[in-house]
């Protein structure tokens, strides 16, 4: 064989092993877990080297396995946190918020399809070029409604005026990302389009179908009923409470804001409180139907042809019919981040709830989906890169040294 071939020959065994390990990187069969093996403490025990890696202000957490807490870890660097300490836990208020909205609807004061204008007197939608009358609740709960506002609401600080409602629809002055205006710029029901206003609109919903404000319904017929007892939306008024204390990312800390967007951004709670909240995701409960259960948790949006979002909760199983995992993450305003995963499935569920990084708990319940049902998101594929080109490396270099040693042997 001329010593062209040899090499052409050569160059195809390592581009299809190359292909393997491709293949293997992006389906996820060659990438490895943070955990040394398949137990709650070795899962937490690796995130407590993370931990001791990266700066955290504080840091709550449990691991749910068969519907019971199978491990806790808390982590300070001041005052003390536990399963009963309360964390701003910025957009996971939407999936607690989701449960109220559809409670009216089992009560039949609410349907899903009807136009929300149709139920709001104090604020409606700016006109658009787009049909208003196809904004409906289902598509305000699934990010599909087609608002544009792109908001992360950052708060007002205590001693700051605090919008009403209608204000912030209006133009939000706590817009954090955007022009803080809730308007329709897409077709509604075309497309996923994440919209902090859209739950807003779903706070003013609440209050003008109840008569009564969106704090008081939540706490009646949600938070209570649920045995959430120190979770409230916005600053809870007992001085008794224990709140955890904000950090930055430098270290130093703030006062919790103040929000009109209730709603969307701001309930304070605990891991306790939202183990709770999970449990009720997986079983019978008060509030909720079974059938209602099902409704919330079926995508309604999709990205290409994955569902991604249903009525309140995100779908994490990227259409892997041997999970249903669901849940919400928080972010945001130096420095929260918060994330709460349930597996419908195996009633198995992680939460995590931090300051003082804007990513540590999202990334880490990033880990547990990969973990407990070898679903690779962004986070583990990007961490197990130089793991994965070492398998690249090494097995080129293997097919190279066998082939010259089998080479040599023919002459």
């Amino acid at each position: 064989m001329s010593t062209v071939r040899k090499i052409a020959l050569v160059t195809l065994v390592i581009l299809v092993w190359s292909a393997f390990v491709a293949y293997g990187f992006i389906d996820g069969f060659l990438l490895r877990s943070i955990s040394s093996n398949c137990t709650p403490a070795a899962f937490v025990k690796a995130v407590e080297e993370q931990i001791k890696d990266e700066s955290v202000g504080n840091f709550a957490m449990i691991l749910i396995e068969n519907g019971e807490i199978a491990e806790t870890h808390y982590h300070t660097i001041d005052q003390t946190v536990d399963q009963n300490t309360l964390f701003p836990v910025a957009s996971i208020s939407k999936w607690v918020t989701s449960f109220g909205v559809m409670q009216l609807v089992e009560k039949g004061k609410l349907d899903l399809d009807k136009p929300i204008d149709d139920y709001l007197s104090r604020w409606q939608l700016p006109e658009s070029e787009f049909d208003n009358r196809k904004v409906t609740t289902r598509r305000l709960l699934s990010h599909s409604a087609g608002l544009t506002d792109g908001l992360g609401y950052e708060g007002f600080g205590p001693d700051e005026t605090v919008q009403t409602l209608e204000e912030s629809l209006t133009k939000a002055a706590d817009a954090a990302y955007s022009d803080g205006v809730a308007r329709v710029g897409l077709e509604p029901g075309s497309q996923y389009r994440y919209s902090g206003a859209g739950y807003t609109i779903l706070q003013l919903l609440i209050e003008e179908l109840t008569g009564k404000s969106f704090q008081t319904y939540m706490q009646e017929e949600v938070l209570i009923p649920l045995g959430m007892e120190h979770s409230a939306f916005g600053l809870p008024d007992n001085p008794n409470v224990q709140l955890a204390q904000v950090f930055r990312t430098d270290g130093t800390t703030r006062q919790s804001n103040q929000f009109t967007a209730l709603a969307a951004a701001a309930l304070f709670t605990c891991t306790e409180d939202l183990y709770k909240f999970l449990l009720a995701n997986m079983t019978e409960n008060p509030v909720l139907s079974r059938e209602s259960l099902v409704t919330i948790t079926t995508a309604e949006s999709f990205i290409n042809t994955i569902g991604v979002y249903g009525l309140g909760p995100h779908l994490y199983s990227q259409n892997d019919k041997e999970s249903k995992i669901i849940g919400h993450d928080g972010s945001g305003n130096n420095a929260i981040n918060t994330a709460a995963r349930a597996d419908l499935v195996s009633e198995s569920g992680i939460i995590i709830l931090e300051t003082g990084h804007y990513t540590m708990a999202s990334s880490l319940a990033d880990e547990w989906m990969f973990w407990k049902a070898g679903i690779a998101d962004y986070v583990v594929m990007q961490r197990n890169i130089p793991y994965v080109l070492s398998w690249l490396g090494i097995g080129s270099l293997l097919i190279t040294i066998v082939s010259i040693y089998y080479f040599r042997r023919q002459v």
